[in-house]
C-alpha cells in the first residue's frame, strides 16, 4: 500500500510539473502579448487551473493521513484544515469535480468566440457544460477550501436562479432566465467563474511564484536570524522573529494559516523557552501572521480585488495600504512589549548566524525592491513578479555554502505551482458569489435595510459595519471574506458618505480580523496546535494584540490622508502621532502595567484616556487632541512619578 501511494504522489508531482511547466510559458506568452483573444486566453487559463487542482487533489488525499486533519506537504499550505470525511468520499469528490471542471472549461475554451458573440442565447448542449463547469468547480472548491465556501457559493448560485420565489422583500429578486444567469454563472467568459480569472491569470500569478521562489531560494532562514538579531536588543525579544519575521514573509506570502504554519515551527518553540505562555507565543504568531494579509504588497490577495472593483491601479491599493499595515505592527508590537516588561522576559541570548544574513540578504532584498520599483512605476504585476523571480535566481548563484540545490528548486516551483493554481481556484469559485450579489443588487438591498436598522449615528454605523465584516468573514480565506464583506456592507457605507477606497478598506481590514476572532479564528486555531496551548486561552491573547489596531480603519475613515501614502501632511502626521499615542495607552490598559502593574482606578484611567484619543481621531478640531494628549501625559507622569511600593496593584 505504501509502495502504491508513493508511486501515487511521484506520478502527480511529475504531472504537476510537466503541466505547471506549460501553464508558466503559455501564461508568460499573455504577459508578453503574444495571445490576441481574451476570451479564448482565460477559457484555457481556467482549463489549466482545473487540470492543476485536480491534480493537487491526488497529491493531497495521497499525502493525507488517516486520523489527522492537515496535510504535511508544503504545497497544501494554503489549505484549510478539512472536515473529518472519510478518505474514500473525498476521493471521490475530487475525482468527479476534476471531471466535470475539466470538461466544462474544455467546452468553453474550444467554443469560446461564439459563446461571447451568441450570449446569452445558448444551446441546451452549452446549458450542460456550463453547469458541468459551475458543478465542478463548487466540487474542486470543496475538496480543497472546506465545506462553508463551496456551501456558501453553491447557495449564492441557487439564490441567482431561484430567488424569485423567496417572499421576503429583501431577499426576493423579480426573476431571470435560465440562460440569462447561466451566462453570468458559468458561460460568460467575463463573467461568473470569469470574473475574477483575469485577475489571477494578470495579477497573482508570477507573484506568487515570486514568493514561493524565494523560500526555495532558502530566504526563510535569513529572516528568521534576522528577527534574532532584533530579539537580543528587546525586552522580550524572543517574540521578534515572530513579529517581524512573519510581517515580512506575509509581505509576499499573503496567506494567515500557511504563515503560521511556515513560521510557527521556529518561533513557537523559540518564544516559549524563553518565558512566554503557550498560549501568548501562539497569539503572538496568529496575530503576527494576520499581519500577513494587511502588509503590502500582496495583501491576501485582496488588494487585487479591490483595484478591480474600483477600476484602479493595483499599486495604488498598495500604497494606500502601507501607513495601516505598518500602524498594525507597531501596535501589535507594544503590546508585545508592554507584556513582556509586565513578565520581565527577557531578551534573546541565543546566538546570531550573520553569515546567512549577509549571505541571503541580497536575493531577498534586490529582487523585493525590484518587484516594488516596478510596481510603484505601473508595471503590471506579472512584469514584476517575472524580474523578481529572475533576479533572486541570477542572485542566488552567491549565496556559497547556502545556495540551493536543483532538487530544491524544484520542489519550491511544484509547491508555487500548485499554491498559485489554488488561489486561482479560489478566485475562480467566488465569482458567481459576487455576481449574485450584483447583478441581483442584493448587496445594495442590504445596505439600504443596515441604515434602517441602525441608528443615524456615524461612530454606530461604522461599528455596525465592522461587526457585521467581522461575521461574514468568519472561516472564509481572505479573499473571499473581503468580497462577501465589502458585497454586502460598502454600498452601506457609501451610502453614510464614507469614500470608495476606504470603504472597501475598512470592510477588507474588520474582515481580516475574522481569523483571530472564535468560535472559528483559522489562524488561532493553527497556533494552537503548534503550541499545545488551549484555543480559547490562545483566542483571547490574540484578540487582546489586536485590540490596539482596532482604532486604525477607523482612523482612516475620518482622516483620509492617512491613506495618501508617500504624499504626506500635516493631518497625516497628526494622525499617525495620535494613533500610537492610543496604541501605547490601549497596551498599558489591558496589561495593567507601566513601568509597574498598576491600580484599579490607574487602569481604569487608563481607559478614559483611550476613549479621549479615539474621539480625538474622529474629530478634526484641535480641542480634542489637547485633551487626549494633556490626559495621556497626566497619567503616565503619575505612574512614573508614584513608587511602586506606595501603591497596591490590580490582579
Amino acid at each position: 500500500m505504501q509502495a502504491k501511494l508513493e508511486r501515487a504522489a511521484f506520478v502527480s508531482n511529475v504531472l504537476i510539473l510537466a503541466v505547471g511547466a506549460l501553464m508558466i510559458v503559455y501564461v508568460g506568452s499573455a504577459v508578453l502579448g503574444l495571445v490576441s483573444s481574451s476570451a479564448r486566453h482565460y477559457s484555457a487559463f481556467v482549463l489549466f487551473v482545473m487540470i492543476m487542482s485536480g491534480l493537487a487533489s491526488i497529491k493531497v488525499l495521497v499525502l493525507e493521513r488517516p486520523g489527522r486533519g492537515e496535510i504535511e506537504d508544503a504545497s497544501a499550505r494554503a489549505v484549510p484544515a478539512k472536515a473529518p470525511w472519510s478518505l474514500r468520499v473525498r476521493a471521490a469528490l475530487a475525482a468527479a469535480g476534476s471531471l466535470l471542471a475539466i470538461a466544462g472549461a474544455a467546452y468553453v475554451l474550444v467554443h469560446a468566440d461564439r459563446l461571447e458573440r451568441t450570449a446569452p442565447f445558448f444551446t441546451s448542449l452549452d446549458m450542460w457544460m456550463g453547469g458541468a463547469l459551475v458543478a465542478g468547480v463548487v466540487l474542486l472548491t470543496l475538496v480543497h477550501w472546506g465545506l462553508m465556501l463551496s456551501s456558501l457559493i453553491a447557495l449564492a448560485i441557487a439564490y441567482f436562479f431561484l430567488g424569485q420565489h423567496i417572499t421576503h422583500p429583501i431577499f426576493a429578486h423579480p426573476g431571470y432566465d435560465p440562460e440569462f444567469v447561466m451566462n453570468y454563472v458559468g458561460l460568460g467568459v467575463t463573467q461568473g467563474v470569469f470574473l475574477y480569472a483575469q485577475t489571477a491569470a494578470d495579477d497573482i500569478f508570477f507573484l506568487v511564484l515570486y514568493a514561493t521562489t524565494l523560500f526555495g531560494l532558502g530566504v526563510m532562514p535569513m529572516i528568521v536570524e534576522t528577527g534574532r538579531l532584533a530579539g537580543r536588543r528587546l525586552p522580550g525579544g524572543a517574540a521578534a522573529p515572530a513579529v517581524f519575521g512573519s510581517a515580512a514573509v506575509g509581505a509576499v506570502m499573503g496567506t494567515a494559516v500557511s504563515n503560521v504554519v511556515l513560521c510557527g515551527r521556529f518561533t513557537i518553540p523559540l518564544m516559549t523557552r524563553y518565558g512566554y505562555s503557550p498560549a501568548m507565543a501562539g497569539a503572538i504568531e496568529a496575530t503576527a501572521s494576520t499581519c500577513a494579509q494587511i502588509m503590502p504588497p500582496v495583501l491576501g490577495l485582496a488588494a487585487f480585488l479591490i483595484a478591480a472593483t474600483l477600476g484602479i491601479a493595483y499599486i495604488d491599493v498598495v500604497k494606500a495600504a502601507v501607513l495601516p499595515g505598518v500602524l498594525y505592527i507597531t501596535g501589535m508590537a507594544i503590546g508585545v512589549g508592554v507584556y513582556a516588561m509586565r513578565h520581565q522576559l527577557p531578551r534573546l541570548t541565543d546566538p546570531v548566524d550573520m553569515r546567512v544574513i549577509w549571505r541571503l540578504l541580497p536575493t531577498f532584498g534586490v529582487s523585493f525592491l525590484t518587484v516594488i520599483a516596478l510596481l510603484v512605476n505601473y508595471y503590471s504585476p506579472s512584469i514584476a513578479g517575472i524580474a523578481g523571480i529572475a533576479v533572486a535566481l541570477v542572485l542566488s548563484a552567491f549565496q556559497g555554502p547556502y545556495r540551493p540545490k536543483l532538487r530544491e528548486l524544484t520542489a519550491a516551483v511544484q509547491d508555487g505551482l500548485v499554491l498559485v493554481s489554488l488561489l486561482s481556484l479560489l478566485l475562480i469559485a467566488i465569482g458567481p458569489l459576487g455576481q449574485a450579489f450584483q447583478t441581483t443588487n442584493l448587496s445594495g438591498k442590504l445596505g439600504i435595510w443596515l441604515i434602517t436598522v441602525l441608528p443615524d449615528s456615524m461612530i454606530v454605523l461604522l461599528m455596525g459595519a465592522a461587526l457585521l465584516s467581522i461575521i461574514l468573514g468568519v472561516g472564509l480565506p481572505t479573499p473571499v471574506a473581503y468580497l462577501v464583506a465589502a458585497l454586502a456592507v460598502v454600498p452601506f457605507m457609501i451610502q453614510i458618505g464614507v469614500a470608495p477606497l476606504q470603504a472597501h478598506y475598512f470592510v477588507f481590514y474588520f474582515a481580516v480580523y475574522s481569523a483571530l476572532t472564535p468560535p472559528v479564528a483559522v489562524a488561532v486555531l493553527a497556533a494552537a496546535k503548534i503550541s499545545g496551548a488551549s484555543f480559547w486561552d490562545t483566542g483571547i491573547h490574540s484578540m487582546k494584540l489586536a485590540a490596539t489596531t482596532f482604532i486604525i480603519p477607523f482612523a482612516f475613515v475620518f482622516n483620509r490622508d492617512l491613506m495618501a501614502f508617500p504624499n504626506s501632511s500635516w493631518w497625516m502626521l497628526r494622525g499617525v502621532v495620535e494613533i500610537l499615542v492610543v496604541q501605547a495607552i490601549s497596551s498599558i490598559f489591558l496589561y495593567g502595567y507601566f513601568r509597574r502593574r498598576l491600580t484599579v482606578p490607574e487602569r481604569f484611567a487608563s481607559f478614559v484616556v483611550v476613549m479621549l484619543g479615539y474621539t480625538a481621531l474622529m474629530n478634526r478640531e484641535p480641542i480634542y487632541t489637547y485633551v487626549a494628549a494633556a490626559s495621556a501625559v497626566a497619567l503616565l507622569a503619575w505612574v512614573w512619578a508614584t513608587p511602586r511600593a506606595a501603591v497596591t496593584a490590580a490582579p
